[in-house]
């Protein structure tokens, strides 16, 4: 059997697609709560974080799409598409790391380990590799 269709693939892909509605979820939710998981410092006035509630908003929406996106390829659609859809959203890890390290210094990995991970997944999936 080729790697492509190993039946694990597509529970990593579900996993991936869940780990990014649940951070859609809470981003959209409960901004202000979930800011911290990003990585980035508090916002320091009323203003700031009113202005970051709305983008953690946006922030979630993308979440969401991009989960719902790896889900509903995973299980409703094609399996290349799947694993295009999880090489795309480890690209969304990787500009998420490169901005919060370029910003504060650290914590890039935080969301490059993860990205890491979804893009092998991804190009297994995609059949690139396997």
């Amino acid at each position: 059997m080729p790697l492509s269709t190993s039946p694990i693939l597509g529970l990593l892909a579900t996993l991936f697609g869940t780990i990014f509605l649940g951070f859609g979820t809470a981003y959209t939710l409960y901004p202000r709560a979930a800011y911290p998981t990003i990585g980035l410092p508090a916002p320091t006035t009323p203003r700031d974080a009113e202005i970051m509630d709305a983008i953690m908003i946006l922030f979630g929406a993308k979440d969401l799409f991009v989960g719902a996106s790896i889900l509903a390829a995973t299980w409703l659609g094609n399996r290349k598409v799947a694993g295009v859809l999880l090489v795309l959203g480890s690209g969304c890890a990787a500009v998420d790391g490169w901005v919060v390290g370029g910003f504060t210094g650290e914590g890039e990995w935080n969301h490059w380990g993860y990205g890491m991970g979804m893009g092998l997944v991804g190009v297994l999936m995609a059949g690139v590799v396997g």
